[in-house]
Order: C-alpha cells, then structure tokens, then sequence
C-alpha cells in the first residue's frame, strides 16, 4: 500500500512539468483515483498516455478546465470526488510567469497574473475545501522562490506568488476547524518543457550555479514533497511554506573567503574546498 491510497485527488496544470510530475507520484502512491485538469484537451490526453506508461492500472482521468472560471472549477472538483461526492487533496499547480518591468508595466498583464496564480487558485480552494468540509482532507499551493525574493523585471509573478502563499496562510487558518490542511510548495529551477523551450542556455546555466546542491530539480521531487502534505505523514502540518529548491532560496550574504584567508591561511580555503 502506498502514501496516497485510497486517496481522491486533482491536480490542476496536471499535463506538463510540475503538475505532471506530482499527478505521477500521487499515482504511484496508489491514489484511488487522479485528476489532472488543464485548458487543452490534446496535452491532457497526453498526459494520461504517459502516466499509465509510468504507473499501469492507475486510476487517472482528465478534464479541460480554466481555473479562472468557477463554473469550470466547481464541475471539475465535483468529477474528482469519490461516489459520495468527498475529495481528499487538492493541488493548486496551475499558474504562469513572464517578465514585465515596473516602469513599462503593462497592466493588463498584470491583471491576468493575478487572476491565474490568486484568484485561480482562491476558486480552486475554494470549491476543493467545500468537498472536505465533512471529513477532513489537504490542499496544496505551488508557489515558487520568487515568492520570497525579488526577481528583477519579474515583479508581477514575485508579487503574486508572495500573495497566493498568503492566501494559502489565510485559508490554513480559517479551513483548520474543517481538519483541512493548507500548505504551499516553493520549487526552485525545474527545467520543465516551457522553460527548456522559451529560455537561454546561459540563462539555465545561471539557475544551476544559483542552486546550493549544484543540480536542477525535478517535477517528481516536487511531487514527494506533495505526498507528504497530501498524505497522513503531514497530517499535523498547515499553513507551511515549504521550500523545495536545492538551496536556490537560501538568503546568501557575504562572501568572507579573504577574512578566512587572512586568518588562517590559504592552506584552509583549499581545505575546505577540497571536492
């Protein structure tokens, strides 16, 4: 028996990268059944195709759905649940990010942000707490480093992943008498497909260097830290920002490399450096 069994679950942005990534762990952790939801029908059929490649005889199944409408939303949560319309988890992966300058911002950019990383994911929360209100159950809230730093030219995806780990704050707290657990994930750089495909080597080279474990994550190490919210391994946890980053998210200071040096000695740095 695994982490998730038994287990009724949606993943929204379930097709590609992160989302991909936690619907497969929560599959092999043999959830009863997986929901992964996403605005194109072709990349969620896909999708089903490569879990069930990964994880045979799993129960995954798949819906078009935009999260920034309710109706959408409220449809999609209610064919997650199981026969007597419960949900026990709920991911809130689906969100997006492109840069916009604050001195040229457009706002209508602006604008969609926050109807796709908050109120997307407000809607989802939503109508995911409204199936767990009798019996308990956990949502999960993909944020990002940038939600605790400052990534410049990106201040509208840095200000509203800082907001949507507020509102997962917010909803721990009022969800708690529900025995609903909130919590939020921060990756760090995971190369998934839209980044490989829209981004500079040297720019994927740079996130690497900026990560302390020295390697790029992967969506399924996303997807443990999932589990465990979403399992009875955090059955006492809420209201926690949990970084999953490989260090990209540490707050680094000074460098007192010449301090060390002058005190004692060459001899040590190399020491200390020594692979």
């Amino acid at each position: 028996m695994g982490l998730m069994t038994g287990k009724y679950t949606i993943v929204t942005g379930g097709g590609t990268g992160i989302g991909f990534g936690i619907a497969r762990r929560f599959a092999e952790e043999g959830a009863a059944s997986v929901m992964i939801v996403g605005r194109r029908e072709d990349v969620l059929s896909d999708a089903i195709e490569r879990l069930l490649v990964h994880v045979p005889g799993a129960s995954v199944k798949s819906m078009v759905c935009d999260i920034t409408d309710e109706e959408q939303v409220k449809a999609a949560v209610s064919a997650a649940c199981n026969e007597q319309g419960e949900l026990d988890a709920m991911v809130c992966n689906a969100g997006t990010g492109f840069p916009n300058p604050i001195l040229e911002a457009d706002v209508s950019g602006w604008k969609a942000m926050c109807d796709l990383n908050i109120i997307g994911s407000l809607l989802c929360i939503k109508h995911a707490a409204q199936k767990m209100k009798n019996k308990g159950g956990s949502i999960v809230t993909i944020s990002s480093v940038e939600g605790g730093q400052i990534g410049k030219w990106m201040g509208s995806y840095s200000t509203t992943k800082a907001g949507l780990e507020m509102l997962t704050k917010c909803a721990a707290y009022e969800l708690a008498p529900f025995k609903i657990k909130v919590n939020s994930i921060q990756p760090g750089f995971i190369p998934t497909e839209v980044l490989q495909e829209s981004m500079p080597q040297a720019w994927l080279d740079r996130c690497v260097e900026a990560t302390a474990l020295g390697r790029a994550g992967t969506p399924e190490e996303i997807g443990d830290a999932a589990v465990y919210f979403a399992s009875d391994m955090g059955k006492w946890t809420t209201g926690a920002v949990m970084p999953v980053c490989g260090g990209m998210g540490l707050p680094v200071g000074a460098d007192f490399t010449e301090l060390v040096e002058m005190m004692y000695g060459k001899d040590m740095i190399d020491a200390c450096n020594n692979q």
